[in-house]
């Protein structure tokens, strides 16, 4: 991996390359080596003549946990957009990922799914989901992107500001941590930062961004914000199956309610799983495995509980409680020079599942923007734009739940309107195939909201009876 030093990084190239980098001369830097500051090098990479990461953990040799990712204990899905996205630019990462014991579950043969206390059908595989830990992914994704001759990597060094005007960003102030051990707390900072120039600075940092405030030091405009807090919180355990699928042969289950939801997801090593409860609003997240548990018998069915009792706790229980939406306006405020990504520019509840697909495709949206030749403001314009679809879905579940706040929480008529058709959508995929297979398309960031109102789906929202609400799980294909 590379591991560059901070004084061999510390000038840029000098070169002004106009609105952007191009013809593989300008330098850029990525605030951030996460999986989103990842995506956005190896995109950086194909434009730049060389790009440079600075992240302020140091980098573990293998997949494990680190401090600077602290919802990494828990559950993480790649749905099938992002992985494509992502294959884009590390073509065969998925079958290493498989190597390494992923596990791929088809949708929706084999999940099992229960929303508004309704199940959904079972059949012919549409998408397929990459389940793994994210440790696995973000070490897959790490090793392939630091092999890459036109990337470096600054590790155990904090970014602290950024250099140059309102008008235009030139380059970030870098702040070395102390400690050789990956997430070592800082010691011993030295009082004077150093200066690390760049045509391009992107922030991928992360829902801990201080882009914002560090635009404001320099004269710029803080970027408007729109939240949604829902107040919900999750908490995760592992346990080895100890069934052996005498439950039910789906893979995954997926439970969701007003308040409450469950998930069981199949994770590395073979045989382990990872089950996530969603908490309510105003709850303490359990931290005993007895509270843990109990959250099984408030499901809205007891086959959770069940696979509970049949296997084995192999972990601790991890809560989470920064599950808050946050869009930031930078398209209408970013100087030249920077650009923000990921949840530094757009965060989700993580309880969906999308931040990690929502981050490769705006890297895939930041690649294009950058061969097109496209200026900054619109660059940063499609970067928001790739979050939209995954926004959409998030806000408009959570603004429906109870004790919602945040200065976009109010629902409009419009959003009652799609509350209400939605939830006669969920209604209907436990009886009619087509509409299921375009709600997961949807839910899965293949497709846009609006294949929603399709004729054929509009006919059956309107005019069919949906799925009764004490029909049987389908355990079996």
């Amino acid at each position: 991996m590379g591991d560059g030093r901070v004084d061999e990084a510390r000038q840029g190239n000098g070169e002004g390359l106009g609105d952007g980098i191009g013809g593989g001369r300008g330098h850029a830097v990525v605030v951030g080596g996460s999986i989103a500051g990842l995506l956005a090098a190896v995109a950086l990479a194909r434009h730049a003549g060389r790009v440079t990461i600075v992240e302020r953990d140091r980098y573990p040799d293998r997949p494990e946990p680190r401090k600077g990712v602290p919802q990494s204990r828990h559950t993480h899905l790649l749905l099938e957009s992002g992985l494509l996205a992502i294959e884009r630019f590390l073509p065969g990462l998925e079958v290493e990922l498989l190597a390494a014991g992923a596990l791929q579950v088809r949708s929706p043969t084999d999940y099992l799914q229960n929303m508004r206390g309704r199940w959904f059908g079972r059949g012919p595989a549409i998408s397929t989901t990459l389940c793994l830990t994210r440790p696995l992914l973000e070490h897959g994704v790490r090793t392939r992107v630091l092999a890459h001759p036109g990337i470096t990597a600054v590790q155990g060094t904090d970014v602290v500001g950024l250099t140059g005007t309102a008008e235009r960003v030139t380059g970030v102030l870098l702040r070395e941590r102390g400690g050789e051990r990956a997430g070592a707390e800082p010691t011993e900072l030295p009082t004077v930062p150093t200066e690390l120039a760049a045509d391009l600075v992107v922030d991928a940092s992360g829902r801990s961004s201080h882009t914002s405030e560090w635009l404001e030091r320099l004269g710029g405009v803080r970027p408007a914000e729109d939240r949604v807090v829902s107040g919900i919180g999750y908490a995760t355990r592992v346990y080895r199956d100890g069934s052996d699928g005498a439950l039910t042969d789906a893979r995954l289950v997926y439970l969701v309610g007003e308040t409450m939801g469950a998930v069981i997801v199949p994770v590395e090593p073979a045989g382990t799983h990872m089950i996530t409860f969603a908490t309510p609003r105003g709850e303490a997240l359990p931290t005993a495995p007895g509270a843990f548990e109990a959250l099984a018998d408030r499901q809205p069915h007891p086959l959770v509980r069940q696979w509970i009792d049949e296997a084995e706790p192999v972990s601790p229980v991890y809560g989470y409680l920064r599950t808050e939406n946050v869009r930031r306006a930078y398209d209408r405020t970013v100087p030249e020079g920077l650009l923000v990504t990921g949840d530094a520019l757009c965060a989700l509840n993580p309880v969906f599942g999308q931040g990690m697909s929502t981050a490769a495709l705006a890297a895939v949206a930041l690649d294009e923007s950058l061969a097109a030749g496209t200026s900054n403001r619109r660059t940063q314009a499609a970067l928001l734009a790739a979050s939209g679809h995954a926004w959409a879905i998030s806000t408009g579940a959570d603004k429906a739940r109870p004790g919602v706040t945040g200065n976009a929480a109010n629902q409009s008529l419009r959003d009652r309107f799609t509350g209400w058709y939605l939830a006669r959508v969920q209604e209907r995929c436990g009886v009619n195939p087509e509409v299921q297979d375009t709600f997961r398309q949807v839910l899965a960031l293949v497709a846009p909201p609006t294949e929603l109102f399709r004729p054929a789906v509009l006919r059956s929202v309107l005019f069919e009876k949906g799925a009764p609400a004490d029909a049987a799980p389908p355990l079996r294909l």
